[in-house]
């Protein structure tokens, strides 16, 4: 990426039941035998794909790491930091790093690292966990990650089309029936042609995200269930849940590419072969399913939106943009009158995808948000936020007005930012 940020994407996924807190701490044996549970189910996954699905053994390095910094950790790191604790490893994660659903490098090499607690369920956590480990392999693989801006996702009309072509894919994942499971993928491609026409400064972005996070997502439901029934009711779960959700801007690319995922699976392609980080899900079933889209897409359109839960998905986009416009304009008078910029330089950020909200000509929104920087740590608090300019080059802090300061810290009822002595 520019300017070599180191960017951690907090995944959360909403249809998951979180436990309520932390298991026990580091010192803890128990924890210990469980966690090594964890990891020798993790891999068995892996040792059974063997490298069936992208030509490598998936299983490695991971760490699980609590909001107190306790970490465990499935081997011993190259720089001897880490403990034994039965057959896991267990230490402290420097404060200077970001805890997130991510990858990082730490204690001199490269981990998957995994945010506590995890997902309650075996399957749910089997995802979560073989979605991070596929993200170690990406650029092995060549699916080099990149810098994309998936604003338009905010829009009403792009919603809608992504919620169209959602449901003519899901469709075509349920029937069994060749023509018709090519009819729905017709379908599927027109809506999904008819927004990256309308949007098509973003068309990349789009296709890169599916790519990085799709291609993930795919991966961790693949390896953690033994059949095509189960895929099927993790996406009828999944679809219930995008439906309803407020933001898509960085969280869409999840479902559609499991679910792209899911349909090349069916098809005869080997498909996998041909993936790098330019690669377009949707023009590879487009091929693979020989489907030809029509010229008049406008017009298939109309002719074939009812079918896919249109005015259901209408009637919540109408009601969300009427909500979306008024809080915009409130964010927008707070986030361009008393505030605070940094410049970001050398930033890690974790956050959470779902709660993203794009201001359109100044930066998008995070909450749940941390970043370190050259001039300390940020912190948004329980309802706070801040906002990223478009460029990335800085971040910019409401209540400037109201900040109190203690020693190296400053504080508003938003953030906390712990300076470094020399910022200060």
């Amino acid at each position: 990426m520019k300017k070599k940020f180191l960017i951690s994407f907090l995944i959360l996924i909403v249809c998951h039941t979180l436990l309520a807190q932390d298991k026990n701490d580091s010192g803890n044996s128990a924890s210990c035998v469980e966690f090594s549970n964890i990891f020798n189910n993790i891999k068995t996954l892996c040792d059974k794909d063997n490298g069936k699905l992208w030509g490598v053994n998936l299983y490695t390095p991971i760490l699980c790491i609590n909001k107190k910094r306790d970490l465990w950790s499935n081997q011993k790191d190259s720089q001897g930091q880490l403990q034994a604790c039965g057959e896991v490893f267990i230490g402290k994660f420097p404060v200077n790093k970001n805890i997130a659903n991510s990858t990082i490098n730490v204690f001199g090499q490269q981990w998957v690292m995994i945010a506590l607690p995890i997902p309650v369920g075996v399957i749910n956590r089997n995802i979560l966990f073989c979605h991070e480990i596929f993200h170690y392999w990406q650029d092995f693989l060549g699916h080099v990650p990149r810098a994309y801006n998936n604003t338009h996702m905010d829009a009403k009309d792009a919603r809608i089309l992504l919620k169209l072509e959602w449901n003519a894919f899901l469709s075509a994942c349920k029937t069994t029936d060749s023509s018709l499971r090519k009819i729905a993928i017709c379908d599927a491609l027109t809506f999904r042609k008819q927004r990256q026409q309308k949007f098509s400064k973003y068309y990349s972005d789009e296709t890169a995200f599916e790519i990085q996070e799709g291609l993930a997502q795919y991966t961790g439901i693949k390896l953690s269930v033994s059949s095509d029934s189960m895929y099927l009711h993790i996406l009828d779960k999944e679809m219930e849940s995008y439906a309803k959700k407020e933001n898509l801007v960085r969280s869409f690319a999840y479902f559609s590419g499991a679910i792209m995922g899911y349909l090349l699976d069916q098809s005869t392609s080997e498909w996998r072969k041909q993936i790098d980080g330019n690669s377009d899900l949707g023009y590879l079933i487009q091929k693979a399913y020989g489907v030809v889209i029509p010229t008049d897409k406008e017009k298939h359109i109309q002719q074939r939106k009812a079918l896919y839960d249109y005015n259901n998905i209408v009637r919540f986009e109408n009601q969300r943009d009427s909500i979306q416009t008024i809080k915009k304009k409130q964010l927008t008078k707070l986030f361009t009158q008393d505030i605070k910029k940094l410049p970001l330089k050398n930033m890690q950020i974790s956050f959470d995808p779902n709660s993203i909200i794009p201001l359109e000509n100044i930066g998008n929104i995070y909450k749940s948000v941390r970043i370190v920087d050259d001039w300390g740590i940020l912190e948004s608090k329980s309802n706070g936020s801040i906002l990223i300019t478009e460029d990335w080059k800085y971040v910019i802090l409401p209540f400037a007005n109201s900040i109190k300061t203690n020693n190296n810290v400053e504080e508003t009822e938003s953030w906390k930012l712990q300076l470094k002595a020399s910022n200060k």
